[in-house]
């Protein structure tokens, strides 16, 4: 597993290098059809290759397997930074988020089909290139797959208490485009009418959006505006994050924030908004609180003892399936944290205890 791990470890993946992401599919794509997998790779022009390894059972049911093996770092982290081991952790780009996840769950399938387990549900694994952008090249397929499955399990990483996730708050990604009139701040002021002025009072309502007693939440992360500091400026932009618990609560907010783009604040301004909900909440149904407690039993059979669960504001590909339905369990991969950081670790001992975790889970849930 280590050796495995440190190969796709080393190979640069960020998502928007489609020659790395190709390179780590086709390692999976020979890895599964050696154990039996029909294995089709989802060829894409502009963003990395995804892979679906389709294996036929002999029970009832079909179990989904989300994974990445894209990364948020760019293109020469690995030799800055290559796999790396101290102690008891385990460092490089992409370990944790999530290529120690997606080497967990094959040995984890591995481990069941090389013992030759007697009962099997169909297993469909789907390995994607562009979770980390919001999957827009494998969307489609991910919801695909979805309508078939009984199950989905997500192998993002385990939260640094060894805690799995239950459930995750939607997502929506906005921009929003202020145009203003120009003239000279000096002499001809009065002519001007300033985009950044009209979002500046925009972030402002935007911002008092925020209701955390319903775990909504909206931050204006990125704003830019205007050319020089003698120029009234024409032309301000902001780029917003949002962030709800409930679907409904999705639809109140979003028509809040058209309202707040529809407003006008500086006469002569006018404003485009653009973006929408990007994923939708993985919500913790009563399917997904049986599917955690049996989890919970499993982890008490390979040495895990109180099995934790919990809820997060960021998203994964499992709000996808959430959505259709499926219930969905995430953060089945190895115990680590700083997931987006040049810190970003794993726990060496939890990637074999994981991987034992999610093969044990299997076996119960086709009892």
């Amino acid at each position: 597993m280590i050796r495995d791990l440190e190969e796709i470890v080393n190979i640069d993946s960020g998502s928007y290098d489609k020659d790395g992401i190709d390179k780590i599919i086709k390692i999976f794509k020979r890895k599964y059809m050696e154990l039996g997998f029909e294995v089709e790779v989802d060829e894409q022009k502009e963003y990395g290759n995804n892979l679906i390894a389709r294996r036929k059972g002999n029970v009832s049911g079909n179990f989904l397997f989300l994974g990445h093996v894209d990364t948020v770092f760019e293109k020469g982290t690995v030799s800055e930074r290559p796999f790396t081991i101290k102690g008891d952790c385990v460092y490089g780009p992409g370990v944790c988020d999530m290529k120690g996840g997606v080497i967990i769950l094959y040995y984890a399938l591995k481990a069941l089909l090389d013992l030759e387990y007697p009962n099997l549900p169909d297993l469909t694994v789907l390995l994607n290139g562009d979770e980390e952008i919001g999957s827009p090249s494998s969307r489609s397929l991910i919801e695909k797959e979805g309508k078939n499955a009984t199950y989905c399990f997500v192998l993002e990483p385990g939260r640094a208490d060894g805690s799995i996730v239950t459930a995750r708050k939607g997502v929506g990604i906005f921009e929003m485009t202020v145009t203003g009139v120009a003239s000279h701040a000096g002499s001809n002021h009065q002519a001007g009418r300033s985009a950044i002025e009209e979002l500046a009072h925009k972030i402002i309502a935007l911002h008092k959006l925020t209701d955390y007693t319903k775990g909504t939440t909206i931050n204006v992360g990125v704003i830019e505006g205007g050319s020089r500091p003698n120029v009234v400026a024409d032309f301000a932009k902001a780029k917003i994050d949002l962030r709800i618990e409930r679907l409904e609560e999705a639809e109140e907010v979003i028509a809040k924030i058209k309202e707040i783009a529809g407003r006008s604040y500086v006469r002569g301004t006018t404003t485009r908004l653009e973006g929408g909900l990007n994923r939708p909440p993985m919500v913790r149904t009563n399917e997904v609180k049986k599917l955690y407690e049996v989890f919970r039993k499993a982890g008490k059979m390979v040495g895990i003892e109180n099995l934790g669960e919990k809820v997060t504001g960021g998203g994964s590909d499992g709000n996808l399936t959430s959505a259709l339905g499926v219930p969905t369990i995430d953060a089945l991969g190895p115990v680590g944290g700083d997931a987006h950081s040049a810190n970003k670790y794993i726990e060496l001992p939890s990637v074999v205890k994981r991987s034992q975790l999610l093969a044990q889970a299997i076996t119960l849930l086709v009892e």
